[in-house]
């Protein structure tokens, strides 16, 4: 008997991002892996092959729309998670795909620089549970890739050309999977923007060609895990703009096309506070 997939479930929003993806076991002798992923319908996204989601780092609801997006879109079609890590863990990220997700697989997969140094959000507890959440749809059998596309550390390059360079090295190495970029919010932007005396063109800009949609993340007053410039648990506002929960057409920030308003905003430590190498 094969498993089959369970049928989607279709809940709030808000719910959506919070949606947690619990994997039912086959029974021994089974032909195909299990796959009980109960996904929210997260409905109202782009219906397009690039989608470029700018956030805030350091918070547990961004990374747990980029799940269930992941999770509802690959019932149906190819994906693949871009995320801003470093293009060098890599190696790392496909060999935790491949493996069983077990406790020395994680350690392993966190045991780098990036990791254990980093302390701006992009390493937070909550990315590496969507990384987690990630391997286990791809262990189901879903047709779910996971890249980083960070190509700056160790180089001299400009961090948005950077951040384009790897995205649009992994598009052209699958140019029939549809992509779902996280980064922060700069960096998705489709307009150049003043930084001080310099005109600063983000990743988003640079990757026109290939006609990626923006998605600002908007979110109402909560907390982020971020370095500002002490690292920390800090407490923010609203974000201009604020929406209600959901998709939404148009942004308050100039070159984006889209808003996905979170419910929430609560912070996410660093991913090492909370898997500490066992003693």
């Amino acid at each position: 008997m094969k498993c089959r997939v369970a049928g989607m479930a279709s809940i709030g929003l808000a719910m959506a991002v919070a949606a947690l993806f619990p994997l039912a076991a086959c029974s021994r002798g089974e032909t195909a892996q299990a796959d009980a992923f109960d996904c929210a319908a997260v409905s109202g996204a782009p219906d397009v092959p690039l989608l470029l989601f700018g956030e805030m780092h350091g918070s547990q609801e961004s990374p747990a729309l980029i799940r269930g997006l992941a999770c509802d879109i690959s019932a149906t079609q190819e994906v693949a998670v871009g995320l801003e890590l470093p293009s060098s863990d890599q190696p790392l990220l496909d060999a935790f795909m491949a493996s069983g997700g077990t406790g020395n697989d994680v350690r392993q997969l966190i045991a780098s620089d990036f990791w254990q140094k980093g302390r701006d959000g992009r390493s937070s507890a909550a990315m590496l549970k969507l990384i987690e959440d990630v391997r286990a749809l791809k262990q189901a059998g879903r047709p779910v890739a996971l890249f980083a596309f960070d190509d700056q550390p160790g180089t001299e390059l400009e961090r948005n050309v950077a951040i384009a360079n790897g995205v649009r090295r992994f598009r052209e190495a699958h140019p029939d999977t549809r992509i779902i970029a996280l980064m922060g919010n700069i960096h998705a932007m489709q307009e150049s923007m003043r930084a001080g005396e310099e005109m600063l063109t983000p990743s988003g800009k640079l990757l026109a060609d290939l006609h990626p949609v923006s998605t600002l993340v908007s979110h109402p007053a909560g907390t982020i895990w971020a370095c500002m410039p002490t690292c920390g648990i800090h407490a923010l506002p609203a974000s201009r703009g604020e929406t209600a929960p959901g998709f939404h057409d148009g942004a308050a920030l100039g070159g984006y096309s889209h808003t996905y308003g979170l419910p929430s905003f609560t912070a996410s430590p660093p991913a090492v506070e909370q898997k500490k190498p066992a003693s």
